[in-house]
C-alpha cells in the first residue's frame, strides 16, 4: 500500500507534520523523532508531538538522517523548546552543522517559507550541537523500553547519510538514500555526491526484510509496495545514468544542456515534482557532475 497521510503507521510508530516534509515517531519508553523537515514546519511537529505524546516534554531523542535544510531545518527549534531533548546524527553531520557557510546556505534555502511567519525568529537554523555521535552498524536501545534500532550508513546522496531500521517492526526511514517518488509514482535517483556509493548503499538496503518504507517526502510504503521499491529504485537509478550519459554525448559534454533538457522533461513537463526549483536544480546539477565526473 502507497500512503499519503499522517497519523499512524503501524503500533508505536507514527508520521507527524504535513507528507511533503515528514517527520517519524517511534514511541516507547524514551520517544524518539526521526528527521526534523524545514524550519517554517517546527510548530506543526511541536503541535503533533503534543497530541501524540500528550507532552511534547516526553520525546526523549531527534536523529538525523543528514544535513540537508529539509531534514534538519526544525531541529534547533525543537531542541530549544523541548527540554533534555538529544540529537544523534553522523560526526560528518555534527560538523557540517558547525561551518558557517553550511549554516547560511540552510538558512538561505529555508528563509523563502519563513516570509510572512509570525514570530519567526526562533524557527531560523543558526546551527545546531549534536549530542550523540553515532557509528555505522550500531544498535540503539532506548532507555525505558521501546522498539531498537540499527543505523546504517549509506552516503551517495550525501555523504552523511544514514538510515535507521527497526526490526521489530520490518521498518526502514531511509532519509533519500532511495529516491523519492514524484506524483505520478516515477522515482527520482538522488545520488548528489556519489552514484557509485549510491549504488552500494543501495545494494546494502535491498538486503533487509521490509514491510514499511518511510520515504522522505510525500509516501509511506508498506507491504509489497515497500518490498519491491528498492529493487525498483536500482533499475531506475541505472536508468537515469544512462539519461545523464546520453545527454553529455549529445550536447558535447555540456552540463548545463544537459541540466536544461532534463528540468524541462521531469520538472517544467510534469509539474509531479514539488521540490522548490532551486533546490531541485541545486541537486540535478550535483547528480549530472557525479555521473559526468565518474563518481
Amino acid at each position: 500500500m502507497i500512503l499519503r497521510q499522517s497519523g499512524k503507521i503501524a503500533d508505536g510508530l507514527y508520521a507527524l507534520g504535513e507528507p511533503e516534509l515528514p517527520a517519524f515517531l517511534l514511541s516507547g519508553g524514551k520517544p524518539i523523532l526521526f528527521d526534523s523537515g524545514m524550519s517554517f514546519v517546527g510548530p506543526r511537529y511541536l503541535s503533533d508531538i503534543q497530541k501524540t505524546l500528550g507532552n511534547p516534554g516526553k520525546l526523549a531523542y531527534l536523529f538525523l538522517t543528514h544535513s540537508h535544510f529539509d531534514h534538519c531545518g526544525a531541529a534547533a527549534f525543537l531542541k530549544s523548546r523541548i527540554g533534555g531533548l538529544k540529537v544523534g546524527a553522523s560526526r560528518m553531520t555534527a560538523e557540517t552543522f558547525r561551518k558557517p557557510n553550511a549554516i547560511r546556505l540552510i538558512q538561505a534555502l529555508n528563509s523563502p517559507f519563513l516570509e510572512g511567519v509570525e514570530d519567526s525568529g526562533d524557527l531560523v537554523f543558526t546551527g545546531l550541537e549534536v549530542d550523540i555521535l553515532i557509528e555505522d552498524g550500531q544498535e540503539f536501545q532506548p532507555e525505558g523500553g521501546g522498539p531498537s534500532f540499527k543505523t546504517i550508513f549509506t552516503p551517495g546522496h550525501t555523504r552523511d547519510s544514514v538510515s535507521y531500521y527497526i526490526p521489530s517492526l520490518k521498518a526502514l526511514i531511509p532519509g533519500e538514500a532511495v529516491g523519492v517518488y514524484d506524483l505520478n509514482y516515477i522515482i527520482s535517483p538522488e545520488f548528489l555526491s556519489s552514484y557509485k556509493e549510491y549504488m552500494a548503499s543501495l545494494e546494502k538496503l535491498a538486503a533487509l526484510d521490509v514491510d514499511i518504507i518511510m520515504m522522505s517526502h510525500l509516501f509511506v510504503l508498506t507491504g509489497e509496495d515497500a518490498k519491491g521499491y528498492i529493487r525498483k529504485t536500482i533499475n531506475r537509478t541505472k536508468e537515469f545514468r544512462q539519461e545523464i550519459l546520453d545527454g553529455l554525448d549529445e550536447f558535447n559534454g555540456d552540463r548545463g544542456a544537459v541540466k536544461q533538457k532534463i528540468f524541462k522533461k521531469d520538472y517544467v513537463d510534469t509539474q509531479a515534482i514539488l521540490q522548490p526549483e532551486t533546490a531541485y536544480l541545486i541537486n540535478l546539477e550535483a547528480k549530472i557532475r557525479a555521473i559526468a565526473e565518474g563518481k
